[in-house]
This record gives structure tokens, C-alpha cells and sequence, in this order.
């Protein structure tokens, strides 16, 4: 049997045309369809021009279908929506792979996209927090050099949060 091997196109929101459909649709098929977040609280936390305003959005799209595969988002810390970055600290928020396109390194691509992004921007460390339950994700962030340095509580539930200094 042949393998395809997919091909993504990994850049900025407004290069890639993300529309705020592309947006609630995959964080909702992410995070709601993979029973990380209630529908109720995806209502709020996904709206698309808050979770716009975030920060950097950094899409992959693949090129044959043209469809968003994924997303991860690059909060600066004069961002509202910063919660544990100090100054000159940056937080990845809501790395986003598509079920179809998980398994090819995308995720990982997405991460090392982001990682360049913030080090472009002076940042000296990323900040990120992932659910207890959200294990391949930790092994994901812990193979692309993050260490779990402390676990947070946040709307009742327990994540454990990580960091990849920078520069020093």
C-alpha cells in the first residue's frame, strides 16, 4: 500500500486566508469532539475574533485540499490573554491539529513555527499549559525541548504547564 505524504503550507493567519469559520470549526473539532472543553465553555473561550486577539495566529494549511489542518497561536505578554508570561515572555496558545492530519508532524512543525516567531520577536522564554489528560501533547512539547516546571489549577481543572527558555 502507498503512503501519501501531505504537504503543508505553514504561515501567518492573514497569508493563509484563515477565515473565523476555519477557526471555530477546528478548535471545535480539537478541543469539544476531543472532549477537552464543553460546548458551553467553547462558546466563550473560541469566539474568533477573541481568540484572534490573542495574538500571532500561525496556521497550516494543506496545499492539495487547501483545508486549515491546524493552528497555534503566539500571545505576547502585552496580551489580555496572557496568563503566566512575565515581560519579554511569550505563551503558545491553543496548538490545534485536525484528527486527519495528526501523525505527520504537523504538530511539531506548528511548534517550531511558533518557537521562531517568539525568538524573532526578542522573546526569552515560551510559556505554555496543557490538560493533565492531554498526554500525547506533552510528549509532543517535551520533545521539542519543553520541561514541566509546575502544575496550575484553572476552572477546576489541573494542567501542567511548561517552558523553552530562548535566549539568555
Amino acid at each position: 500500500m502507498a503512503t501519501t505524504r501531505l504537504n503543508f503550507e505553514i504561515a501567518a493567519a492573514d497569508r493563509l486566508e484563515i477565515t473565523d469559520a476555519e477557526v471555530s470549526d477546528l478548535l471545535t473539532q480539537v478541543y469539544v469532539s476531543g472532549g477537552f472543553t464543553s460546548p458551553e465553555e467553547a462558546f466563550s473561550l473560541f469566539e474568533s475574533s477573541a481568540v484572534r486577539a490573542r495574538g500571532a495566529l500561525i496556521g497550516a494549511r494543506e496545499k492539495q485540499q487547501s483545508k486549515l489542518a491546524g493552528f497555534i497561536i503566539v500571545v505576547p505578554p502585552s496580551s489580555p490573554a496572557k496568563r503566566l508570561a512575565k515581560d519579554n515572555e511569550a505563551e503558545l496558545h491553543l496548538l490545534g491539529v485536525r484528527p486527519e492530519y495528526r501523525k505527520n508532524g504537523l504538530g511539531r512543525m506548528l511548534i517550531d513555527a511558533a518557537i521562531e516567531d517568539a525568538r524573532r520577536s526578542g522573546y526569552s522564554k515560551v510559556i505554555l499549559w496543557t490538560q493533565l489528560s492531554m498526554s500525547s501533547a506533552q510528549r509532543l512539547y517535551e520533545s521539542a525541548g519543553f520541561t514541566h516546571v509546575s502544575n496550575i489549577e484553572r476552572n477546576g481543572r489541573e494542567f501542567k504547564v511548561y517552558e523553552r527558555i530562548l535566549c539568555a
